[in-house]
């Protein structure tokens, strides 16, 4: 970063940190098949990066780029063989209010769609994943897969597609 170049304020990577952070770290764990420690270091790694970049370049954007950063992370970590994947279904969360039967239906329903999208295309699954987990806005898809806004609105829709007629058949 030059001299010249405008920084962040603290209160505004605060809020970033806020909005962004468990969208970031529930979208790299998925891409990392789950290992926890790696999608913590890529969010991080993202963050710092964050700080570094000219406010003025990205402000207008700052979703699609802190996703196209964490991304790439991810990307470099596979290339690097350092993700090491835990069994997602081995991990256990608490529900804050449980009811016994609706927990097992509701669990064994989240199970079940899971299944499904993991059975969906990598593509299906990154702009899905993009659009529900992350709140990403089509055009910051495309910026962030690299695709066309056209591209992202046909995996999604196919997606969907591919969700909907499996449940039917379930």
């Amino acid at each position: 970063m030059s001299d010249s170049a405008s920084t962040w304020p603290a209160d505004a990577i605060d809020q970033l940190v806020d909005r962004y952070e468990r969208p970031l770290l529930a979208y790299a764990s998925r891409m990392l098949g789950g290992d926890w420690q790696g999608a913590q270091d890529a969010v991080q790694e993202t963050f710092l990066r964050l700080c570094r970049e000219d406010h003025a370049k990205i402000e207008s954007r700052v979703a699609a780029w802190l996703f196209s950063v964490c991304r790439s992370r991810v990307i470099d970590m596979q290339r690097t063989n350092h993700a090491t994947p835990i069994d997602a279904s081995q991990v256990s969360v608490a529900d804050p209010a449980p009811d016994a039967a609706q927990s097992a239906s509701d669990a064994e329903d989240k199970v079940h769609l899971n299944q499904l999208v993991d059975k969906l295309s990598p593509r299906q699954q990154e702009v899905l994943r993009l659009r529900l987990h992350a709140g990403l806005s089509y055009r910051e898809i495309a910026e962030v897969t690299g695709l066309t806004v056209g591209n992202v609105g046909f995996h999604l829709h196919q997606a969907v597609r591919n969700l909907r007629d499996a449940l039917a058949i379930s």
